[in-house]
Order: C-alpha cells, then structure tokens, then sequence
C-alpha cells in the first residue's frame, strides 16, 4: 500500500474473543497527517474508502503542522486536552522533566484524565458518535505522534469490540517500532538544540509508549465501572443498543 503516513495501521483484521474480524478499512489509526504526497491520498480514498479524518490535537499543534485537505474527505478536530483543560504539553516540557520517573508520573496521569476527566468523556462521546455514523466509509484518527490519545482511543475501540486484551497491547506496543525513526530524528533536533543527555533521555521515554500506561488505564476502567461496557454507558453515551450497532457494523462473523 502507498500510505507514506507515520505510524499509520488499519484495525481490520483483528480477531475478538468470539473470533468475529474487524473489518479492514473501516478503522485507521495513525500520527498526524503533514505534507501527504498524492499518491497516499489516493490510496486512502480509493483502497481504504475514506471518508473521515478526526484529529485530536490542539491548536498550537495544527497551527505548527496541519493536516494535508484531502478533497472530499470531511475533517473533524476534536481536541481532547482542550476539553480536558489540560496545560500545552510540547515537547519542549517532556524535555524538562527531571527523569523518566517524572515522565512516567505524567503519562500515567494523562491516561487517567482520558478515562476520568469529564472534559475528555465528553470528547469521547463524540468520537463514539462520528465512529458510529460512519456506516460505510472509513474513518482514519490521530493526534501527532498516535501513540497516547491516539492510542487509547484505539484500545477503547478494541475493548468495545470485546478483543482479547493480549491483542490490545500489541496493537498499543507497535507504536514504538513505527516511531523510530521519527523519534530518533526529534531527540536529534532537540540535541542540537543544546539539550542536555538527562533531558533527551526524559523526552525520549516521553515519545514512546509502555505497557504499564495502558495498565493503568484498564486498571481504572475495572476499579471505577466494572467493565468498558458499563463505562462506555455511563460515560459515553454508548448503550447496550448503541454497542449492538457498533458491532454489526465493525465486525464480521
């Protein structure tokens, strides 16, 4: 496929508990879409069918590095931190963090705001809802790198399609081989910068992602609902019914 997109990947294909497959080129996932040469787009409109783009990034972020307009293709940005009121993380301050201990905090205490903080259920009701709508078409979502909102919203995605949770944190894990080269390119800017080795070495665990993230998230869904059916209910605005739909329309048997 001639998808020149960082960290890019369909969910189709993944089986559930229940064996049923994720239809391919329905759920794309990826980092942020800048300067798509034309044969990428091509290829996302006529061999994925897309149809939908939802960016989960700030301002500041598209302002740096929009997205390239494919035509006919409806773009949605849902800033899930905004929602969150959370402060403007750049890299910069990733960089700032005084060891991966406090890289670590952090991240840790995004994932919980993505589950617990109002702001974001609210941005992840309406990403169920775009999800949903979308019958026939595909829809492709990111933030910059696809690795922390990006990549919660794809486990929560797979948790709903009841996918075995060892699947989940393959998906989550390829992220750090995906982004490689990119991350080694931005520790690279960053050390031409002037920034110090301890400081790279914190933005560097920043730009990638671990295991214990997503414990963490799965972890809080358990504690406080039981289940992500009952979550995806009680905060999202995704009933049983809702569910229903959303696995006819994603699943095949």
């Amino acid at each position: 496929m001639n998808v020149k997109i960082t960290n890019f990947r369909d969910l189709g294909g993944i089986k559930n508990k229940e064996g049923k497959m994720i239809k391919p080129k329905k759920l794309l996932r990826s980092g942020h879409l800048v300067n798509l040469d034309k044969k990428t787009q091509t290829t996302l409109i006529e061999s994925f069918n897309l149809t939908r783009i939802i960016d989960f990034r700030r301002e500041f972020e598209i302002s740096e590095s929009p997205d390239t307009p494919i035509e006919d293709v409806e773009y949605v940005n849902l800033d899930l931190l905004g929602k969150m009121n959370a402060k403007n993380s750049s890299l910069a301050d990733f960089a700032k963090l005084k060891s991966i201990e406090a890289v670590d905090k952090h991240m840790l205490g995004v994932y919980e705001d993505l589950i617990l903080n109002p702001g974001a259920q609210e941005g992840f009701t309406e990403f169920m809802a775009y999800i949903l709508a979308n019958k026939n078409g595909s829809t492709i979502f990111h933030c910059f790198a696809g690795k922390d909102r990006t990549g919660y919203a794809s486990a929560l995605l797979l948790l709903l399609l009841n996918v075995e949770k060892e699947e989940i944190y393959k998906d989550f894990l390829v992220t750090n081989e995906e982004r490689k080269q990119a991350n080694d390119e931005l520790v690279q800017q960053f050390r031409e910068q002037g920034f110090s080795e301890e400081q790279l070495e914190s933005l560097a665990t920043a730009l990638y992602v671990k295991e214990d993230y997503l414990d963490h998230a799965f972890h809080l869904i358990e504690k406080h609902f039981g289940t992500a059916e009952n979550y995806a209910a009680e905060c999202l605005d995704f009933d049983k019914e809702k569910l229903e739909e959303f696995r006819h329309i994603y699943l095949i048997d």
